[in-house]
């Protein structure tokens, strides 16, 4: 979760909120994550120290303590399709893949994502119960689709902009 160093307490808890619920990362990587934080920083915020108390003592409180901490900000959640895109490519079935990316349907940022989103699961569905190549197609569907956020991390936040610039001619080159 070294990913998150330089996130602001709001981003990091919006990150490890969506990563929790996308399945993405589990307690146990959160809780190792925190133990490191706390035996590396310097500088603690109160965040880290409660966010810790939680998973110790309160895991049912972790959710709560990241919402809170995120202020219901909304950051964009392009970059979690990126780490999809990396399981997506044989680490998950793509069942659990399409999975995640369906609970994205309502965050993401436009509307032909939003089709895509629910394009592949439509197909995913339809291939479910049909021959081994229906599936095959909808797994390269799919990591088509993830592969163009595959640039989107918090190392390279600075070149989002002009990702999101480049985004709709990387959809057009989709075949759905």
């Amino acid at each position: 979760m070294r990913k998150f160093k330089g996130l602001s307490v709001a981003e990091t808890a919006f990150y490890a909120r969506l990563g929790l619920q996308l399945e993405l990362l589990t307690l146990v990587d959160l809780s190792e994550w925190v133990d490191n934080v706390l035996l590396h920083e310097a500088a603690l915020e109160s965040f880290f120290v409660e966010l810790y108390r939680h998973l110790r003592t309160g895991k049912e409180q972790v959710v709560s303590h990241l919402t809170r901490a995120c202020q219901g900000e909304r950051f964009s959640v392009r970059p979690a399709l990126g780490w999809l895109q990396q399981l997506a490519a044989g680490a998950w079935p793509v069942g659990r893949v399409i999975q995640s990316v369906y609970r994205l349907r309502t965050l993401v940022e436009s509307d032909r994502e939003v089709g895509w989103i629910y394009g592949l699961a439509a197909d995913y569905e339809r291939a479910a119960d049909g021959p081994a190549e229906a599936m095959q197609d909808v797994y390269r569907e799919t990591e088509a689709f993830l592969a163009c956020y595959h640039d989107y991390t918090f190392a390279n936040r600075y070149q989002w902009l002009y990702l999101d610039a480049v985004l709709p001619q990387r959809w057009a080159n989709l075949r759905h």
